[in-house]
């Protein structure tokens, strides 16, 4: 069977090969997201990195709430509303995700496909006892649901809903079962929380220590497009490199016979330090190991993504 870990990059497309582009000047040598870059050659295979679409035909500037939709359902929802549309899903988009998105899908297969990322101090809000998605995509809240989250519910935490799993807490950061969004967990640290920190490797060795018994896991890293908006350059290099070493030191864990690592975003942003917009760069596609070839010639656009994966599990 195969097993596939999904890092999904918010805010990452592919720059140009200049001073603008932290992954150029930073010389990342797992992400080597710029125009003129070549496959590197990491352990036992190789990482290749593909441009895809993230435009989908529709003029203006691609957003988070369409483009993540788009990524994890395989519907083109900028085509749908003739229009690029939010930071957060709205009543159509969420409606969409409750109709089939990767994680609901592969479950529907009998797969074990999880988000990994931990909701520290409050899992319990993200449980069907506080939270629901209704069949016409609209929220249902408990009284107890904090009125500053209702508005900021993400594509992802939609998806988790689907599956009416519960999200992974701070339980599982200390148990190492589970990695916040912010790897390292410094921001949970400033807040109180008693947690480790963890380095780009200690959060590698989890993601990899949890696929073992996942045959699809999803891991987002959103501090990427929150840089892209707000970091200063130093920062955004730094933010590269640590993210490099993450990259590096999965795939010198994983087999590339049995595990598949795929690599993707939603839109650009980071790549161009010259705009604090998101752009209209192709975003970049990783697909390493076992049916790279495969998935990649199937993937052309963001739109293309969950079909490929479901795809390949299917045995297609």
């Amino acid at each position: 069977m195969p097993r596939v870990i999904f890092l999904f990059f918010d805010g990452v497309g592919i720059g140009r090969a200049d001073r603008t582009n932290p992954f150029f000047t930073s010389a990342a040598e797992f992400l080597p997201f710029y125009s003129s870059s070549h496959s590197s050659s990491p352990g036992n295979g190789k990482i290749t990195v593909k441009p895809i679409d993230a435009v989908l035909g529709i003029e203006g500037i691609p957003t988070s709430a369409s483009g993540q939709t788009t990524l994890f359902t395989g519907i083109n929802i900028p085509k749908a509303l003739n229009q690029h549309k939010g930071s957060y899903p709205d009543k159509f988009m969420r409606k969409t995700l409750c109709e089939g998105n990767i994680l609901l899908s592969l479950r529907q297969l009998n797969l074990n496909a999880r988000f990994l990322n931990a909701y520290p101090a409050h899992r319990e809000y993200f449980t069907t006892r506080h939270i629901a998605i209704l069949e016409d995509g609209e929220f249902y809240f408990s009284e107890h649901f904090p009125r500053l989250f209702r508005r900021r519910i993400s594509v992802t935490s939609c998806m988790l809903l689907t599956t009416l799993a519960p999200p992974f807490d701070e339980n599982d950061i200390l148990n190492e079962r589970s990695i916040y969004q912010d790897f390292s967990n410094k921001s949970l640290i400033e807040k109180g929380l008693q947690l480790p920190e963890f380095s780009p490797e200690k959060a590698a060795e989890i993601i990899f220590k949890a696929s073992r018994t996942h045959d699809f896991l999803l891991y987002e890293y959103f501090q990427t497009d929150m840089a892209g908006h707000n970091a200063s350059f130093s920062q955004c290099e730094e933010l590269v490199l640590r993210l490099d070493r993450l990259v590096g030191r999965l795939l010198s864990l994983l087999d590339p016979v049995e595990d598949t690592l795929m690599i993707t975003s939603d839109h650009g942003n980071l790549e161009d330090n010259g705009t604090r917009m998101h752009t209209l760069n192709p975003v970049p596609l990783v697909v390493w190991g076992r049916g790279n070839t495969e998935l990649s010639s199937e993937i052309e656009s963001i739109s293309d993504v969950t079909p490929a994966i479901l795809n390949h599990f299917r045995g297609g």
